[in-house]
């Protein structure tokens, strides 16, 4: 279900039509308070992001967290671990509207000829809702 790159040896990989390495990630059902729900990939299991109690937003701040949710360093970690922490509002100059750009990663940043063939071309274009300010 996802790329084998940068991932533990011991998960199970198969193979793709197309010969690639596929990694066999656990999945789980995240589900918004009164809103959508999406399938998330497990990559590290017990990992520090699993749990995550709520949290209030200090005021003139923000929340913001990773799509990645195992691997992300966001307003879930401080910067003494490495994370974003909360954010002020005046360091946000935009908000994202689209998705510009999606790989499945098992691209390399330093072989452009690897972008393509890690192309997601599905998600390019996708518009991004949420309530407008």
């Amino acid at each position: 279900n996802t790329p084998c790159k940068a991932v533990p040896p011991a998960l199970p990989r198969i193979a793709t039509r197309a010969g690639r390495p596929q990694c066999l990630i656990a999945t789980f059902r995240e589900s918004l308070p009164g809103g959508p729900s999406f399938t998330v990939l497990d990559q590290i299991a017990d990992g520090a992001a699993d749990d995550f109690a709520p949290v209030r937003v200090p005021a003139g701040h923000i929340f913001l967290m990773g799509d990645n949710r195992d691997d992300s360093l966001d307003s879930r970690f401080t910067p003494a671990v490495g994370g974003i922490g909360m954010v002020p509002v005046e360091n946000v100059i935009g908000r994202a509207l689209v998705t510009f750009w999606s790989t499945d990663g098992s691209a390399s940043y330093v072989k452009p000829w690897t972008w393509f063939s890690a192309l997601r071309a599905s998600r390019i274009g996708n518009a991004y809702t949420g309530a407008a300010e």
